[in-house]
């Protein structure tokens, strides 16, 4: 896939955006740093781990099961699931960003913790930029971040809340 290919993707979804799904992802991540600071003052952490707890129970998550994870591990109540997410949360409690090796998890750690131009690609991204895969490579993980970036530029918003603009639009919600 080529970046044209992927930028146009992206400019049309943004385009079609309505303005309750602007509204939407204009707050999604700020909201989601909300959760992250819950969890690290319950933990007493930075923030940074705080982000990266709350992303280590991303893959795999809707949201609203991703947040009870993070809130059920920041008080020491049993998480069920996936057995690398519950690895990389305690991984975070000491190490923060540094614990999510994977691209999407860590992108996601630092877009919540307020990095403005972090951009999480996940299925749903690859599925709007029409990618051939689900799982990106770390090249094409590039090439759509790279993408995100320029349509963000485009239309003077923030590589995160465009990311977050274009997952609403084509996910249907922001869960």
């Amino acid at each position: 896939m080529n970046i044209e290919d992927a930028v146009e993707a992206y400019r049309v979804l943004v385009r079609q955006a309505t303005l309750a799904q602007v509204e939407q992802a204009s707050v999604w991540y700020f909201e989601a740093q909300e959760v992250a600071e819950d969890v690290s003052e319950i933990l007493s952490l930075p923030l940074e781990n705080g982000a990266a707890i709350v992303s280590a129970f991303s893959p795999r998550e809707r949201w609203a099961s991703n947040v009870q994870k993070a809130y059920a591990f920041a008080n020491g109540k049993p998480v069920t699931g996936l057995s690398n997410n519950l690895k990389m949360a305690n991984d975070a409690k000491i190490n923060g960003f540094d614990a999510l090796k994977g691209q999407k998890t860590n992108a996601f750690a630092r877009a919540i913790a307020g990095d403005s131009n972090a951009v999480v690609i996940d299925v749903w991204m690859c599925r709007a930029a029409n990618a051939a895969t689900d799982s990106p490579s770390k090249g094409l993980y590039n090439i759509l971040s790279d993408a995100v970036r320029i349509v963000a530029l485009e239309y003077g918003i923030s590589p995160r809340t465009c990311q977050a603009l274009i997952w609403i639009v084509v996910r249907g919600s922001a869960e």
